[in-house]
């Protein structure tokens, strides 16, 4: 089938259930208007936060369905400029950024200049900007084709796991001498562990037993356990929690374990559980707090500070690049699939904790 015209839906209350449907029709562009053409775009265990945290964080009012109980679970990816009354964003422009899940998608464009524009649709407006923004191709001087999966697999993941160890980091990592980290498996768990290495701080996983021989072959952790040991896991030392899998479960056996020594709880993730659940009335120790990436970079924008932060990332980012995929030990392989309904399938087994970390999905639009 043709993903033509279509799109593909999520359900709010089950996020492994997916069903395609048709775009409605938009009329014609009028002025300001750029249609962006989906080509193809990663899945990964960050996509099912987006759709477990839809309503807390108001990720499905960025792409309205007009349907109760259904929303577009946002992707990155690339797509080409295939009409535009838009001056300076031209026909035939490749962009990075985010969508729906979905054919098409018809932006308002405004702040346009070299490296991109943003969407001024209504909204788009209730989140961050760097969500609205897409970066035009050819002014992007990291830029490059044969890279664009690894692009879309990494670029919004690794963002995260960069700005999150800056945070905690420029926090004096809350006077803890390790950090305890779940779901290690996931792409933004193992970045952020690498950025960590040169840090004077132990680097504790936690993962499961499937996944465990692969989160050890990364060696970016100082050790690897089973999530059946927590209760074993050395208490000795001051400790922070980076939680990756938001499991309210394993929230408060990680609680329980290191009591008054756990210093902070960061939650980063949800790859775990639907919910998010700060207020558990049962959690001994500090609240968890949500980080947001988007935010510390709209905090870097006000104080004039992000075009600083983004070349160190960039260059951060480039080795990290280099070592995921390096020819001689690569830590994932990069599978390609054709077409909505293959990605309704990478969805449910994302949901259902069954994929393979040693994979990255990439969804290709069938034309």
């Amino acid at each position: 089938m043709s993903d033509i015209r279509h799109r593909l839906m999520t359900s709010k209350t089950d996020i492994g259930d997916s069903r395609v449907a048709d775009i409605p029709s938009s009329g014609d562009l009028r002025d300001g208007e750029v249609v962006l053409s989906l080509d193809r775009f990663s899945l990964t265990t960050n996509n099912i936060t987006y759709a477990a945290y839809g309503d807390a964080l108001r990720y499905w009012t960025l792409f309205p369905t007009g349907e109760d109980g259904f929303g577009m679970m946002p992707v990155w990816g690339f797509a080409d400029v295939t009409a535009s009354r838009a001056p300076g964003v031209d026909v035939g422009a490749r962009v990075f950024g985010y969508f729906p899940m979905a054919d098409t998608l018809v932006v308002q464009a405004e702040k346009i200049g070299r490296g991109g524009f943003a969407d001024a649709s209504p909204w788009r407006q209730k989140g961050p900007d760097i969500y609205n923004r897409y970066v035009l191709c050819a002014g992007d001087r990291y830029y490059s084709a044969g890279l664009e999966n690894s692009e879309a697999l990494f670029r919004p993941l690794f963002i995260t796991s960069y700005t999150v160890v800056d945070f905690l980091r420029e926090n004096g990592f809350f006077g803890a001498r390790q950090i305890v980290v779940s779901s290690a498996s996931s792409k933004t768990a193992y970045g952020a562990a690498w950025c960590l290495q040169d840090d004077d701080i132990r680097v504790v996983a936690l993962t499961g037993a499937r996944n465990r021989p692969f989160v050890e072959g990364l060696d970016v952790y100082d050790a690897v356990h089973g999530y059946e040991a927590v209760e074993a896991l050395d208490a000795a030392s001051p400790t922070l929690y980076l939680d990756l899998a938001g499991d309210p479960d394993l929230r408060r056996r990680v609680h329980a374990r290191f009591g008054a020594d756990l210093t902070y709880d960061c939650l980063v993730g949800s790859t775990q559980s639907d919910s998010f659940t700060a207020d558990d009335p049962d959690l001994t120790g500090p609240r968890p707090v949500f980080f947001f990436a988007a935010t510390c970079l709209d905090s870097h924008r006000a104080k004039g500070t992000l075009h600083a932060f983004y070349d160190r990332f960039l260059a951060d980012q480039s080795r990290f690049f280099e070592r995921v995929v390096d020819p001689t030990s690569p830590w994932i392989r990069i599978v390609e699939r054709q077409g909505l309904g293959a990605a309704a399938s990478v969805i449910r087994s994302l949901a259902d904790g069954a994929s393979d970390p040693a994979e990255g999905a990439i969804i290709r639009i069938v034309r």
